[in-house]
């Protein structure tokens, strides 16, 4: 930070910066590249190789900040600026985001081992698990943290010491790399034998600091909790409620103190109805109402419709009328508090997700404002000292073509600078070039078609340019299709076990004229055109494919038309190579994933597949928080359930001794085995069944008797985590991503756009930029002024 005085940072005259806020405010009409006053000749360009190396520099990282929305508030010195650019390199970044994965993935080899000679999580057939031995998997981790600790130190120094103090993650990236020392130190002094290794519930951290986005979506959610938690506590409130009056409707059984005795047959028969009728009633109370807990838990369950409608039988034997109970329960929480759950979420995380967004966008417009204060506190210098506030369009178009960002915006910003490369730029013309950067929609234009000159040939690409062309491609494909499903819901056994027949046949006529088709559309259309269709390319490479298959299949086995004798029986005998069976399967796979190609030429079929496409593409920060939890929990569970499950007292003549194995809906009866948190990838699966709530209770009931009634606060803490928030934040994506994509899409139609000359990059922040606002000049000039490396003389 010392050095930093004395490197030429911002020597600006005064009222420069209000020169520019005066005529903004004023409206004060500027034309798009100004040349008034500017006196260009020949000798700017040398003009131009005079300005400080440094200063180009600062306004190139200062662009490269705009472009991935970082902090500005860094050092600006020459030797921290190359060490900056370093840092966020590609390599590097790839080495640390390397590191972040390795040290995750430790957990499947470390102890306890996911890796065992029988490939199965079943204890019965796992056979030996391959535990690494002690300080192999220890050693790899100390380099990791060795890597997380050169990252901390690199930051450190890079933002200084004020600016590392205020920075809350980066003071817990210190602290979890220091707790994660500490204990690696204590395993390796213990023979990695210690029972508690509180290090790998810290390594999620790793990867969630590394991701600003992450880092904001974790902030929705926060912010977003309390207004969950309302809604959350009415739920809490109305099975407390339906508990109480379950324990009242379905008492547990007691003996009857004054026991009735019948007088004469008829009584003798309504007693025992009535006998049975309340034996029902008992077995509710029984199972399902005999304690709060139990009552409690079993709510809970069926609020997920797990245990639907089996939790009601009993009472519903008995009565009716009991089926109003369950059904109102239901009606109220799952269709009125979920929905309004997800309706909260939906729009709290929305509000909190702008706000953030809004800031990512407030940091770009201030990281493009810093770079044109750079620059023009020396052009004015260098270029026309009687002119003030602007930048020569050559200097920005030197920055532009520096700085690191993709191809096309940059060809765009080079396309509109050299429009006018002798003008110059003043702030807010400045700021229009680096609109680029926030445009979200391209255009494709589509290769013109070269018609040959004979007449015939000529009419032939009109025909095979032409849609129907496509129409009757699809009407093929569905046809083939369809002849598969007939084939196979027929004759199964006999359709895949020949190589002569009818679906064989059938499939190897339509391949033959996939290959035709395709063939066609590359001569007519000519190859550049034909590849700028991503379904075309999708159709080459499956009509590729199947044609692989077929001549694999004729050499082998002969033709559908001229079998070879071995292949006219069932299953002929094939070593190491594919057998028939499975070359039938893979044609019949291929043709039917071919069928996909219908897709774009339907248009709200299309529209979703994109949206779902774009939505994949963009769920980077949604994923690394699941992975965040799934990991967190997936340690827990084996630290809390590792090998408690007692797998072997349902073998042999044990089983008298344990009714569980044989009452129905067991752990045990169900054959559960696999499903244990015995490793890490078999807790992974567990949290997965878990997630998707289908017979959940099935591992409530096992892990509290094997453990504790206290162990369903695990199973209820990733229920509410994991199906109440992450599922309904996924909704609440999904909506936003579907309906910016929508609304983009019918406008760029209404304006006249061909559907296939449009590209929509539906990102986080470009789902959000129509309602973000653009920062005040004012704004701005404040915030350059508070940084903290920067000195701006007004």
């Amino acid at each position: 930070m010392e050095g930093m005085e004395t490197d030429p940072l911002l020597h600006g005259k005064p009222n420069t910066l209000i020169e520019d806020t005066y005529n903004s405010s004023h409206g004060v009409q500027h034309h798009r590249y100004d040349r008034i006053g500017t006196n260009w000749d020949r000798g700017d360009q040398d003009r131009e190789r005079e300005v400080d190396p440094l200063i180009v520099k600062q306004a190139v990282v200062f662009v490269e900040d705009a472009i991935n929305y970082r902090s500005i508030k860094h050092k600006i010195d020459s030797h921290s600026l190359t060490l900056y650019r370093w840092y966020y390199s590609i390599p590097v970044q790839w080495c640390l985001y390397g590191t972040i994965s390795v040290i995750l993935l430790l957990a499947f080899f470390e102890y306890p081992s996911s890796v065992t000679t029988g490939w199965s999580s079943d204890p019965h057939y796992r056979g030996e698990v391959l535990n690494p031995p002690c300080g192999l998997t220890e050693s790899i981790e100390t380099i990791c943290l060795l890597v997380f600790l050169a990252d901390a130190v690199v930051k450190s120094y890079l933002i200084g010491q004020k600016q590392f103090m205020k920075s809350k993650w980066l003071l817990a990236y210190v602290v979890v790399i220091s707790i994660s020392f500490i204990d690696l130190i204590v395993s390796l002094a213990f023979v990695c034998d210690e029972v508690v290794r509180i290090r790998r519930l810290l390594r999620p951290f790793f990867l969630l600091q590394n991701s600003s986005l992450m880092k904001k979506t974790v902030r929705s959610i926060k912010r977003t909790l309390p207004e969950v938690f309302s809604v959350i506590l009415l739920l809490l409130l109305h099975m407390y409620i339906f508990t109480i009056f379950g324990m009242l409707l379905f008492p547990k059984p007691r003996a009857s103190e004054f026991p009735v005795t019948p007088h004469n047959e008829t009584n003798f028969n309504a007693h025992v109805y009535q006998a049975e009728k309340e034996k029902k009633i008992d077995e509710e109370g029984e199972n399902m109402f005999s304690s709060l807990s139990t009552s409690f838990m079993s709510l809970l369950v069926l609020l997920t419709t797990a245990n639907n409608p089996d939790v009601m039988i009993p009472a519903y034997t008995a009565n009716r009328f009991y089926a109003l109970y369950f059904i109102i329960f239901l009606v109220i929480g799952m269709y009125f508090f979920l929905n309004m759950l997800t309706a909260v979420i939906y729009n709290q995380f929305r509000g909190y997700l702008l706000s953030s967004v809004q800031a990512s966008f407030f940091r770009r417009r201030l990281a493009v404002r810093a770079a044109y204060e750079v620059l023009r506190g020396v052009c004015v210098r260098a270029y026309n000292p009687g002119r003030r506030g602007v930048v020569p369009v050559e200097v920005t178009r030197s920055v532009v073509m520096k700085a690191k960002m993709g191809k096309t915006c940059k060809k765009n910003m080079i396309r509109e600078l050299d429009t006018d490369i002798g003008g110059t730029l003043n702030a807010t013309q400045f700021q229009e070039v680096f609109d680029e950067l926030d445009r979200n929609t391209t255009w494709r234009r589509q290769p013109e078609m070269r018609y040959i000159e004979n007449h015939y040939l000529k009419r032939l690409q009109y025909c095979v340019a032409h849609p129907y062309f496509n129409y009757f491609g699809n009407l093929v494909a569905l046809a083939n299709v369809i002849c598969i499903t007939v084939e196979l819901a027929v004759q199964y056994e006999q359709a895949l076990s020949y190589s002569d027949s009818k679906l064989a046949i059938t499939n190897f006529v339509f391949v033959v004229y996939y290959l035709v088709e395709q063939s066609v559309k590359v001569w007519a259309l000519g190859f550049r055109k034909y590849t700028s269709s991503k379904s075309n390319i999708f159709d080459a490479i499956l009509t590729i494919a199947l044609v692989i298959v077929e001549v694999w299949h004729s050499v082998e086995y002969g033709t559908p038309f001229a079998p070879k004798p071995e292949s006219t029986t069932p299953n002929p005998s094939t070593e190491g190579q594919l057998s028939l069976w499975d070359l039938l399967r893979i044609v019949n796979m291929l043709i039917v994933f071919r069928l996909l190609r219908i897709i774009p030429q339907i248009r709200s079929m299309r529209l979703v597949t994109t949206t779902l496409i774009d939505l994949l593409k963009n769920m980077k920060a949604f994923a690394g928080i699941l992975v965040v939890l799934y990991y967190f929990f997936a340690i827990l569970g084996i630290e809390f359930f590792q090998d408690v499950i007692d797998w072997q007292k349902c073998e042999g003549n044990n089983t008298a001794n344990h009714t569980e194995c044989i009452t129905c809906g067991t752990y045990e009866e169900l054959e559960y085995w696999p499903n244990n948190f015995d490793d890490f990838a078999a807790a992974l699966v567990v949290l997965w069944n878990l997630m998707v709530v289908n017979n959940w209770q099935v591992f409530l009931v096992v892990y509290s008797k094997a453990t504790t009634g206290w162990s369903q606060l695990y199973f209820i803490a990733w229920y509410f985590t994991s199906v109440l928030i992450c599922i309904n934040l996924f909704t609440a994506l999904i909506l936003e991503n579907f309906i910016t994509k929508w609304d983009r899409h019918q406008q760029q139609l209404s304006e006249g756009l061909r559907e296939d000359e449009i590209t929509i990059r539906t990102t986080v922040h470009s789902m959000f930029r129509d309602m973000l606002t653009e920062p005040t000049e004012e704004e701005l000039i404040k915030e350059l002024q508070q940084h903290p490396h920067l000195e701006l003389r007004l």
